[in-house]
């Protein structure tokens, strides 16, 4: 199967002639692999349903969470194209043990559990592939506790905003960032009012101007400086 994403895991690096064109591109695990899209806010699957599929990403953004007992909605996880398999933490539960939704339309290849794993046991080089895969999973959820770890709200909010920044992007950009105050919060572990406090002292200050579903960084460095803790301490969850 030809395939121009790029970031998915198990499309081919190299080419046995040279050098070669996105159209060349053929996707290792073929026979395990159907291309799906997902509108906003639809699941690609939920908590306690058979977990049978990944998901790679080729464009939009997925949320990964669960609902506490109250019914709240708690986030745990957040994907986007080049950032995590969709679906990794539970390659070898027979339940998902969270639920995934798209936050954006998505479009993504769905990867059948079963057959990947089986062609793992007899290729080594797609074995490695899946164990990087992991890798950037653990990277993402270290990123994710460095950024929870911080004990000033400001810092917390500075520091998602750049670890949502695609990795295309460096210093004063614009990006989507498709979340609602509150879902930030929720995220964070901070009150809807703070975040929307700490948003606006940051527009204020020019550092950060922040649309509905967008951000733009007006002053890279100054946002850095108040993810590393360089800020005013009057800012508390």
């Amino acid at each position: 199967m030809v395939c121009a994403n790029r970031d998915c895991p198990f499309y081919e690096l190299h080419a046995e002639n040279g050098p070669f064109s996105v159209a060349d591109i053929q996707c290792i695990i073929t026979d395990a692999v159907q291309q799906v899209t997902f509108h906003e806010s639809e699941v690609l699957f939920q908590w306690g349903q058979p977990s049978s599929r990944l998901y790679a990403l080729t464009s939009g953004m997925v949320k990964i969470g669960y609902h506490s007992c109250d019914g709240r909605e708690q986030i745990v996880g957040l994907s986007s194209p080049g950032n995590l398999l969709v679906g990794l933490q539970s390659i070898n539960d027979e339940h998902y043990a969270y639920s995934a939704t798209a936050i954006t339309e998505v479009r993504a290849c769905k990867i059948n559990h079963s057959i990947l794993l089986a062609r793992v046991q007899d290729r080594g080089d797609l074995a490695i592939r899946l164990i990087d895969a992991v890798n950037a999973q653990l990277a993402h959820s270290r990123a994710l506790m460095q950024v929870l770890g911080h004990t000033s709200a400001a810092a917390k909010v500075a520091s998602f905003i750049l670890l949502m920044t695609p990795k295309s992007q460096h210093g004063n950009c614009w990006f989507s960032l498709p979340f609602s105050r509150m879902e930030i919060a929720n995220l964070l572990g901070m009150s809807e009012e703070t975040v929307c406090r700490i948003m606006a002292d940051m527009k204020r200050r020019g550092v950060v101007y922040s649309p509905r579903g967008h951000i733009e960084i007006r002053n890279h460095d100054r946002l850095q400086a108040i993810a590393a803790g360089a800020t005013s301490r009057r800012h508390h969850s």
